[in-house]
């Protein structure tokens, strides 16, 4: 049979129809955009609410499949064991990642499509496109063939599960691609391997990192943040909280004169003597934080920025401060320091300067420090972010050595 979009039954059409009666999905683009995605995604959705098994695998080839569309499958299939999502590694620059393969299974038969449609708006519905489809059993050699077909290019060797981090990545050859498509390139100048800082190299890190005296730090950055949640918790419901007070409580939580502080960000501590004037100001943002700590990191962040402008010498690394304080398993710390080791350890890219950041940019931040925390089994944001400052201070000794 014979499929193309100049019928009535066009791809797009079919593959909505063939995700209605199917068990099992497994769909190969070398292209996948939102213009095409948009259209199958209330299948998808309805196809994990039922808990039914789905695979994905999109291409990097040329940067034409778009991050926005890679984050949007990532969020859905987060914490679904049924749900994957692939991007092939494009390792060899002469061998382009191009398959369109769309395979559904129900009840022992299985339905193939394979031609020249991406998951494109264009590719589904518009574009002159044609595949062949076969219908036939799950004991067929055809049907086998092409499942074996499916894992070969999904196999540890030749694609990646998604990640936040392998998105950042990808994203910033995605953006170089599209400023320059008239030297359009057909895979990342760098291979994974390539990067200078990966999980493998990160652990080798986090060995020198886990000596008794950095777990001595850390265990007593904890007690630093207790002890600072205590604080915060004064400043918010206390009905007696006196001038004096107040300025007590932010010189041990930000530092002074012979006195080191609970919080870790030393850039708070210059302009202490401006928050003192806000002390009002200063309750509405803790009490607005502790109120909504359970609340979505974009919501919280979103809000917080803009109560934190009414504190005068007080910016988002405060806001963030707080929150982590607050919520050291939901809130990543935001600063120059892990901004400066994404960028030079990772090559991810996020805006230089936290004030910056909106509601979204911040919400992937923290996912992409939770999973962080994951892969290398720490305990939680805060000692993510105690590793962080540690690889930020030895970049800064490895280049005044290199410099000298």
């Amino acid at each position: 049979m014979i499929l193309s979009n100049n019928t009535k039954s066009n791809h797009l059409s079919t593959i909505i129809k063939c995700f209605e009666k199917s068990d099992e999905v497994w769909l190969a683009s070398a292209f996948l955009k939102m213009s095409g995605l948009k259209l199958i995604l209330p299948a998808i959705k309805k196809h994990i609410k039922a808990d039914k098994p789905i695979n994905i695998i999109a291409g990097q080839n040329f940067g034409l499949t778009e991050p926005e569309a890679l984050k949007s499958i990532f969020y859905l299939f987060k914490n679904n064991i049924n749900a994957n999502l692939f991007l092939d590694k494009a390792d060899d620059k002469t061998n382009v990642f191009h398959p369109k393969l769309f395979l559904f299974k129900h009840n022992g038969k299985g339905f193939i499509i394979s031609g020249s449609a991406n998951i494109t708006k264009g590719g589904l519905t518009t574009n002159e496109e044609v595949s062949l489809v076969s219908k036939t059993k799950t004991s067929s050699k055809d049907w086998k063939a092409s499942i074996k077909y499916f894992k070969s290019i999904t196999a540890a060797d030749k694609a990646n599960p998604i990640s936040l981090m392998l998105i950042k990545r990808y994203e910033q050859f995605y953006n170089d691609q599209r400023s320059a498509r008239k030297d359009q390139k057909a895979a990342p100048d760098k291979r994974e391997s390539d990067y200078a800082f990966d999980y493998k190299k990160l652990k080798k890190r986090l060995k020198k990192y886990r000596t008794a005296q950095s777990k001595a730090d850390f265990k007593q950055r904890e007690r630093n943040y207790k002890e600072a949640k205590k604080l915060l918790n004064e400043i918010a419901d206390s009905k007696r909280l006196t001038q004096d007070r107040f300025e007590d409580i932010i010189d041990l939580l930000v530092g002074a004169a012979g006195q080191k502080a609970l919080w870790q960000s030393g850039s708070l501590l210059r302009l202490r003597h401006d928050v003192y004037d806000c002390k009002n100001e200063f309750r509405n943002l803790v009490q607005f934080i502790k109120g909504n700590q359970k609340a979505l990191p974009s919501k919280v962040f979103v809000q917080a920025k803009e109560l934190v402008q009414q504190v005068h010498g007080a910016r988002v690394n405060y806001v963030t401060e707080i929150m982590m304080t607050f919520q050291p398993n939901r809130y990543a710390n935001l600063n120059s320091n892990p901004i400066t080791v994404l960028k030079k350890e990772a090559g991810v890219y996020y805006k230089a300067h936290s004030d910056s950041f909106n509601g979204q940019n911040y919400q992937d931040y923290c996912l992409l420090i939770e999973e962080i925390c994951n892969q290398l089994n720490l305990k939680n944001m805060l000692e993510v972010d105690s590793f962080f400052n540690e690889i930020y201070w030895l970049l800064k000794q490895e280049s005044k050595e290199y410099n000298t």
